[in-house]
């Protein structure tokens, strides 16, 4: 059985990719393709989410487990993992949802839907069979965040420029007196 992916991004409008890839396959391989045709380094961390209809992230696949809690339960690997095992065909079927997350850093992500599943096909290799557009670049840029984050919160603190000519000495005083009040 095969699987048709169609993959979007909310940052790019006319990106697009489709992608067949064998139900037997694993994440890995699927990841391994995805950053091919988007033609990103693959020395990053990427997770895939298995996702609800309203693209709410459920299960995590990820390359490389980084929880160190002996508690928690562990999250499938992607080169242990296989897509039918986790997409089942009536899931696939229903046109399920994931979401690739390829930037961790910024939170960045493509968003892959079931098209289409094509019972007795079977692929050794995945295959683009459609690429429109140019992926979003890799990663984000923090200058641009924490700029975009300083800007938002400016003025929410007080001025940015501070004077401590400004400050009450009275003010403090409640301070000294409870310094010298044991508990």
């Amino acid at each position: 059985m095969v699987y048709k992916f169609c993959v979007l991004s909310d940052e790019v409008d006319d990106f697009r990719r489709e992608i067949e890839i064998d139900a037997d396959a694993t994440f890995l391989d699927l990841n391994k393709i995805l950053l091919k045709t988007c033609e990103y380094k693959t020395d990053l961390m990427t997770s895939f989410f298995l996702c609800d209809d309203e693209w709410e992230r459920k299960q995590e696949i990820t390359a490389v487990d980084m929880n160190d809690d002996p508690k928690a339960d562990p999250i499938p690997l992607m080169e242990k993992t296989h897509i039918g095992d986790m997409i089942s065909a009536d899931v696939a079927a229903s046109k399920a949802k994931m979401i690739f997350v390829f930037d961790t850093m910024c939170d960045r992500s493509l968003f892959i839907q079931v098209r289409e599943v094509i019972d007795h096909k079977h692929l050794l290799e995945p295959v683009v069979t459609l690429s429109k557009g140019k992926a979003p670049k890799q990663e984000g840029d923090l200058d641009d965040i924490f700029k975009g984050l300083s800007e938002e919160t400016s003025g929410m603190y007080g001025d940015d420029e501070f004077d401590p000519s400004e400050l009450d000495e009275e003010g403090f005083q409640d301070l000294e007196d409870m310094e010298s009040t044991s508990f």
